[in-house]
């Protein structure tokens, strides 16, 4: 809800500050009869100037508490907090630009021609580095984000400045009037495709960096190094120490039963060595809402069961904990320990269940029906999770002989799926 919500303020702030960059000297021209348009022109556009402000800030304190409890901005978030506002302040230097560009033609002097092609050159820089910029605000600190969204305010204020002075001092009103401005309304559709390109090359952008890091974090293994964020400049030994004493080391053999573990805490599995050949197998029982049931073992229905069969474990990879530390770097991931079991939710549905056995480890997941069809088809060790009514459900023993892809594409299909 929070993600559509977003994504529409986004929608219809683009619309108003696009609309708010053509003159409205002439509604009528459009097939519009609201001469109250034409009459507060300024006073509305501040007002929209005002709703922009608005919706920035308080997107602005959402992506700071985002960073301060999940180390991370969302791209959404970090897109509501910042394109509001800047497009207001890149629309009143293209409003101005129109503007001087009426006043060169009452007159034609070299000093109109520069104030024009200041405008028009400083509202397409606004626009091209906008793209970077958005990135940018979604990797900073708080408090660089806070100084971000002063400094875009000050940019809207000397924008709409400079376009109501222009507009109030160098042309009068029956120049404005007879302005012709029938096809500015383009300017809206210009607006956003630009939005669709933007979020099109950030999407392929985006999913070429998940590539790259993945293709990294796989030399790492090979080198035998866990990787190291970016830009992370060197800890002092004292800073390592406290860092050190606030991390808590959980295990899964703890007397407590349940507990939810923060991204700072670190997982320790237990392993214990079954062969699964001589076990009963239960089924995962996911709980939606942080409770915990009990369920029945299993009994053997089949003669299959006590025929013995050969042992056929593999070299896991990725390991649990590896398995783990992947799943627990996705956004807005809660991490439950419930008697030997891990879930992972989203928002309070979870999307995940792992279980550890040592030679091999157990993954109940949700996902689409017809990809998991096709997986219980290609891979005897995945099947249907009885254990719960969802269709979606299903679970996979990995002994070493699903691949390393398939196992990363599911998790985070599942997670897309829940975060979709």
């Amino acid at each position: 809800m929070k993600k559509f919500f977003g994504n529409f303020l986004i929608l219809i702030s683009i619309l108003l500050v696009s609309l708010a960059a053509v003159p409205w000297n002439n509604i009528g021209q459009w097939g519009l009869a609201i001469p109250i348009l034409e009459t507060y022109e300024i006073y509305i556009k501040g007002g929209i100037g005002a709703l922009t402000i608005i919706i920035g800030l308080i997107y602005m304190l959402i992506a700071n508490s985002e960073n301060k409890n999940y180390g991370h901005v969302t791209v959404n978030t970090a897109r509501a907090a910042f394109i509001p506002m800047y497009s207001f302040a890149v629309a009143m230097l293209v409003f101005g630009g129109f503007i001087n560009y009426l006043a060169y033609a009452v007159n034609s002097s070299s000093t109109n021609l520069l104030i024009l092609a200041f405008f028009g050159v400083i509202a397409l820089t606004m626009i091209f580095y906008g793209h970077f910029f958005i990135d940018t605000y979604k990797k900073e600190s708080n408090g660089r984000r806070v100084a971000h969204f002063i400094l875009i305010l000050e940019m809207m204020a000397i924008a709409g400045y400079l376009t109501y002075w222009f507009y109030t001092y160098k042309i009068t009103a029956v120049q404005y009037a007879a302005f012709g401005t029938y096809y500015f309304i383009l300017f809206v559709a210009f607006v956003v495709v630009l939005y669709i390109a933007h979020i099109i090359i950030t999407a392929v952008s985006s999913k070429r960096n998940e590539e790259y890091e993945e293709l990294e974090s796989e030399i790492d293994d090979l080198r035998g190094k866990s990787p190291e964020p970016e830009n992370e400049k060197p800890k002092s030994r004292k800073e390592r120490q406290k860092e050190a004493s606030k991390k808590t080391v959980v295990n899964k053999a703890d007397n407590r039963k349940t507990m939810i573990v923060s991204n700072q805490q670190t997982i320790v599995s237990s392993e214990r060595s079954i062969d699964p050949t001589n076990m009963i197998y239960e089924d995962v029982v996911v709980d939606p809402e942080f409770t915990k049931t009990s369920s029945s073992p299993n009994q053997p229905n089949s003669i299959e069961y006590y025929i013995e069969k050969p042992k056929m474990f593999k070299t896991l990879d990725p390991t649990f904990d590896q398995l783990v530390a992947y799943v627990r770097e996705l956004p807005q991931v809660v991490t439950k320990l419930d008697e030997g079991k891990i879930t992972f939710y989203v928002d309070r549905k979870p999307f995940l269940v792992l279980m550890n056995f040592g030679d091999y480890y157990r993954v109940a997941f949700k996902y689409d029906l017809e990809k998991g069809i096709r997986l219980i088809i290609k891979y005897p060790t995945i099947s249907k999770n009885k254990s719960t009514r969802d269709e979606l459900w299903f679970k996979a023993n990995n002994y070493g002989d699903i691949p390393k892809e398939v196992i990363y594409q599911i998790v985070k299909s599942s997670y897309d799926n829940i975060n979709a």
